[in-house]
């Protein structure tokens, strides 16, 4: 059994909102991917792969939320329909779908703690999307504390799930039609926000949260030697602030990092998978794919991870812990025989 932890959906909710908004940009481009929300091309596809099921995860909120006559209660009206329309596909096709992941109206740090904690307790949520910029979503503030702390209560995962775009500072101008802002500021925004998350000292205060890094961990276990260096340039710091945050941790700073759990969403990288796994151990790594935002309906990201998994990992019980057993243990989802997973911890 194959448990493909990162897929996304384009639901019946956010779909009409784009369709209605007229947005030519990314709504455009989300609307022309079929599989994304046409649920029978969808399951079409998924039956091309034998046992094999989808964890759907939400479409990243800024692209869908841009609305500027959308307010604060239409938003988060918005959100809870698509966190409803995911858990009853969910339901209605468990053999294709082993579960689902809740969006949340991020920007509102209290309706989205609000939203994320229904999600999983009433309607069967396996945790929450959250998008990260490292400019406009500081994940690591105080603000947010409440998502986190509520999480972890629960058990929930979060899907840590990088946005930017071409006006995000940082990304230069003329670069935006080659695609650099998504490519490499994607995996950078993935990279500084976990950072930020671990020197606020998150792990310390919520050592059992589930925190799971798309891309493999963007740059983290590539630059792992680099990120063992900094304590060693906190003379570099004049203002101290580097020390005194290192002397806050309990643990060595590459450890906390090493904490991640992470998909394989490397796009026929097997080389890049294997880094992965020999940085973060297989017991951390779960299956994920990132269909079907291949534009051809998943028909390249799902078997070229599932060929990347397999050429980089060569013991067959740690290729059973990626494709599956992990997420089991992890997400606790339901068995591929649908029934319920034991609800531990």
């Amino acid at each position: 059994m194959k448990t493909d932890i990162w897929t996304h959906l384009l639901s019946p909710s956010y779909a009409g909102h784009l369709e209605g908004s007229g947005e030519p940009g990314p709504g455009a481009f989300l609307l022309s991917q079929r599989t994304l929300h046409d649920i029978d091309a969808r399951r079409a596809a998924i039956a091309a792969y034998p046992d094999y099921r989808q964890i759907l995860a939400p479409i990243p909120g800024p692209h869908i939320l841009v609305d500027p006559s959308l307010r604060a209660a239409g938003l988060v009206d918005l959100v809870r329909r698509n966190n409803e329309e995911l858990a009853q596909l969910v339901e209605r096709y468990p053999e294709q779908f082993a579960g689902w992941v809740a969006a949340t109206p991020l920007a509102d740090p209290d309706a989205a703690t609000e939203e994320a904690a229904r999600s999983v307790r009433e309607l069967g949520a396996l945790g929450v999307q959250l998008e990260e910029d490292a400019v406009n979503f500081p994940l690591h503030e105080a603000r947010y504390e409440p998502l986190f702390a509520a999480m972890e209560e629960l058990g929930a995962g979060i899907w840590l799930h990088p946005y930017r775009t071409p006006a995000t500072p940082g990304s230069p101008p003329e670069t935006a039609p080659f695609l650099l802002w998504q490519v490499f500021g994607w995996t950078f925004d993935t990279t500084i926000t976990i950072s930020r998350l671990i020197f606020a000292g998150l792990y310390d205060r919520y050592p059992d949260l589930k925190l799971i890094a798309h891309h493999g961990g963007a740059l983290i276990p590539h630059l792992s030697g680099r990120i063992e260096l900094i304590p060693h340039g906190a003379k570099l710091d004049p203002s101290g602030t580097l020390e005194a945050h290192l002397e806050r941790l309990q643990r060595p700073l590459l450890d906390y990092f090493k904490m991640l759990y992470v998909d394989t969403a490397m796009f026929g990288a097997a080389h890049a998978v294997r880094c992965v796994v020999d940085f973060f151990g297989p017991n951390r790594v779960m299956f994920g794919s990132d269909a079907p935002f291949d534009t051809r309906g998943g028909s390249y990201f799902i078997p070229s991870t599932i060929s990347d998994v397999e050429q980089a990992v060569a013991d067959r019980a740690a290729r059973a812990m990626i494709f599956h057993d992990n997420a089991r243990r992890i997400l606790r989802i339901a068995s591929d025989d649908h029934e319920p997973a034991t609800q531990t911890r």
